[in-house]
């Protein structure tokens, strides 16, 4: 397996920013899984569709749906604060779009903010001590929205 390294730019405030993000590549496809815990990817997640992530093409779109929306949030007092925001924008575009998100979609989109945070600097351990809390939040939320 191959790692890839993808490019990102965008403005944050009017200030140009780039993310670059790394990842495992084979076949078409990308390992996103890194941060996710793995008491996650028990139960009604096939293990193997969770490591192996989803398509390069299905990532870098929705790397490019989180950092959209996070180029419009203003008003908000940190880099994790925008993060969170543009996380939330692309669970709701989901839901209005379909009647439901499945957990496996859910955990490709935290995957996502997760190797982004990366990119922008947070460590390891900050990202895989908020991945889960960051998964319940939004179950919490959307209870009724999240099927497995």
């Amino acid at each position: 397996m191959e790692r890839l390294k993808l490019n990102f730019d965008i403005n944050i405030d009017g200030s140009p920013n780039s993310f670059t993000v790394e990842l495992p590549y084979q076949e078409g496809m990308v390992a996103t899984s890194e941060f996710c815990p793995p008491e996650l990817l028990v139960g009604s997640i096939d293990l193997l569709a969770a490591l192996r992530g989803e398509t390069l093409d299905k990532f870098i779109a929705d790397s490019r749906l989180l950092l959209s929306a996070i180029s419009r949030i203003s008003d908000v007092e940190n880099l994790l604060d925008r993060f969170i925001g543009g996380l939330m924008v692309m669970v709701m575009n989901h839901l209005s779009n379909n009647e439901n998100l499945s957990l496996g979609d859910l955990l490709l989109y935290v995957d996502c903010f997760s190797l982004l945070l990366k990119a922008a600097g947070f460590t390891h351990s900050e990202i895989r001590e908020m991945y889960p809390e960051i998964v319940k939040a939004i179950i919490t939320l959307y209870p009724d929205s999240i099927i497995s």
